[in-house]
């Protein structure tokens, strides 16, 4: 796969004798392009490659047949008008406008109106600019795309690297990216199983390119991503959160998915490895509400994730587990913690008369023989509490 914008960039599109599928990017090209031109116009429309084979055509009977006036227009670089008497003579052919492709100053491959002649000529040039244009487009995306796959392998090896070697940092030189830099790492992650449509990519890569050159967008995986920012030029927490929103909304509306986020301290580039592990960490936190959490935000949090999920189910075995069948004493304790030990709040939260709420802590009390009244007794609550609302995401 060609990287580089050079003359060659033609036979990625032409060749035959190229390994690696790029007839079949022609193909491809060639295929999304006469299902766009149909929309406009209703006249017949083949495209025809270098060998004068037509690989797409509004009649797909017609594909893979051979074109002899194709053959003409191309090596003569010049639009060759094909009239009813010429049909008899030419293989393959009908009346109509045949035009050479150009791209990067070379013809790479011919497309055909079919019909008269003069009924179709005021379509001919306009459809020629439109093809070379749509072409160029079509190369430069995947261009793109093949430098992002390229970005991705790196950052992958990066995440797997303990430490730098000469071979990793002549990479590194090779696509400009600095390293040794200090680093904020954001994993986000798209709510979904679907696979997440190219154009949202491009979405999220024009962003972060927006924001500092040097930071780095990658596709994590089926539907997450790594943004590796420049730490010294990403501003406040508060800028960054904002940052984070804004593209949170792009590109919810771009896929049509909700989108979460978590976010590490700042780290060397050394620690890529460690900081990710602390966005990782954060984005279990902020999968369940869909927002943008901060590693350096969590507390206990970062001593539950380290606990395992046998030492979690003992710990529950030996605190509420009288609790979990009945739904509505855990909602009330739940909702009791959440309301900072209020009363008056909790009851109005759970649309209960005060004296309820009484009646379901004491029988919260008897269940599990723990005290929400001493301290002691109440941690050990809220630690269960909290336990089970992580063992059971």
């Amino acid at each position: 796969m060609r990287l580089s914008f050079h003359r060659g960039a033609s036979k990625y599109l032409s060749s035959p004798y190229k390994k690696g599928g790029n007839i079949m990017q022609l193909a491809a090209v060639a295929g999304k392009l006469v299902h766009e031109v149909r929309k406009l116009i209703e006249e017949e429309i083949i495209i025809i490659d270098h060998a004068g084979t037509i690989i797409a055509s509004t009649d797909s009977s017609r594909i893979g047949s051979y074109h002899e006036g194709a053959i003409h227009a191309f090596n003569n670089r010049e639009k060759l008008i094909i009239n009813k008497q010429d049909e008899r003579s030419w293989k393959g052919v009908k009346a109509g406008i045949n035009l050479p492709i150009f791209f990067n100053q070379e013809a790479v491959c011919v497309i055909g109106i079919t019909g008269d002649p003069k009924h179709v000529s005021p379509y001919a040039e306009l459809l020629k600019k439109m093809t070379e244009m749509f072409i160029q487009e079509s190369y430069h995306i995947e261009q793109a795309e093949s430098q992002s796959r390229l970005m991705e392998f790196f950052v992958f090896e990066w995440h797997q690297l303990q430490t730098f070697n000469e071979h990793f940092l002549q990479k590194a030189k090779l696509l400009g990216v600095d390293v040794h830099a200090d680093r904020i790492i954001t994993l986000g992650e798209f709510k979904t199983e679907e696979i997440i449509e190219p154009h949202v990519w491009r979405t999220l890569q024009i962003y972060i390119r927006q924001q500092h050159p040097n930071d780095i967008a990658v596709r994590w995986g089926r539907n997450q991503f790594v943004i590796l920012s420049i730490a010294d030029f990403i501003g406040s927490k508060n800028q960054q959160y904002k940052k984070l929103c804004k593209l949170q909304k792009k590109l919810e509306e771009s896929s049509g998915y909700k989108v979460c986020a978590g976010v590490s301290s700042r780290a060397s580039g050394s620690a890529f490895r460690s900081a990710f592990f602390k966005a990782e960490r954060s984005l279990k936190i902020s999968f369940p509400s869909s927002g943008i959490i901060f590693d350096e935000d969590l507390k206990l949090e970062v001593l539950l994730d380290e606990v395992t999920a046998e030492i979690k189910q003992e710990y529950l075995s030996r605190t509420i587990q009288e609790l979990l069948p009945n739904e509505e004493l855990l909602k009330t304790l739940s909702m009791y913690f959440a309301c900072d030990l209020s009363l008056k709040e909790t009851a109005a939260a759970l649309h209960i008369h005060i004296n309820t709420l009484h009646y379901r802590l004491k029988r919260i009390e008897d269940l599990t023989r723990l005290n929400p009244r001493k301290l002691a007794d109440l941690v050990t609550m809220y630690l269960a509490v909290r336990v089970l609302d992580k063992h059971t995401k």
